[in-house]
């Protein structure tokens, strides 16, 4: 894994930093792969690859979303890890600091789901993963492993549908689609 593309490694200043992550041991299980569904996957990848890079390239907070994903299920501490993916979804979703438990649950349900009640019930459930982000950020972890898996599932969606749109949402945007104006 790399910051960089391949063939600009050679010639980068500062030097370039590679990262094997191929030989980090996981240490938290995701999900289970549907052997039956890995072509579709790969035929995914071919499709949305340029949109992904050219949103890793030029967003910050994308690549932030992109390394927590990449680097999460590696961390050997499952607090450390749920702090990072909130710390992803803040970066994509977190226009100030005030009330940022509340904003943030309410902006990523806005991006999510349509006005209703299922934006109402993810919000609830996104306030709830908030709030052991909270207690795992200030030493009073009241987590599990599953609570781990639903936020990088979180993420993961976001981080999909930004791909398929080509683009991170301006925070402008974020906030018409929580009020509707």
């Amino acid at each position: 894994m790399s910051r960089q593309v391949l063939h600009a490694i050679a010639d980068s200043k500062p030097e370039a930093y590679v990262r094997p992550m191929e030989v980090w041991r996981k240490r938290h299980a995701l999900k289970l792969v549907d052997k039956s569904t890995i072509a579709d996957s790969v035929e995914w990848v071919r499709v949305h690859w340029d949109s992904a890079y050219k949103l890793y390239r030029d967003s910050a907070e994308f690549r932030i979303a992109i390394d927590a994903l990449d680097t999460g299920q590696f961390i050997p501490n499952t607090g450390l890890s749920i702090v990072s993916m909130w710390g992803a979804l803040e970066a994509l979703f977190s226009p100030s600091t005030s009330e940022l438990r509340f904003r943030v649950s309410a902006l990523i349900a806005a991006y999510m789901e349509i006005p209703g009640a299922s934006r109402h019930e993810r919000q609830r459930t996104i306030l709830k993963m908030y709030d052991k982000r909270s207690a795992a950020a200030h030493g009073k972890p009241t987590h599990n492993s599953d609570d781990l898996v639903q936020v990088l599932t979180l993420l993961r969606e976001v981080v999909i549908k930004m791909i398929h749109e080509g683009r991170v949402p301006s925070k402008g945007e974020l906030e018409v689609k929580l009020f509707g104006t």
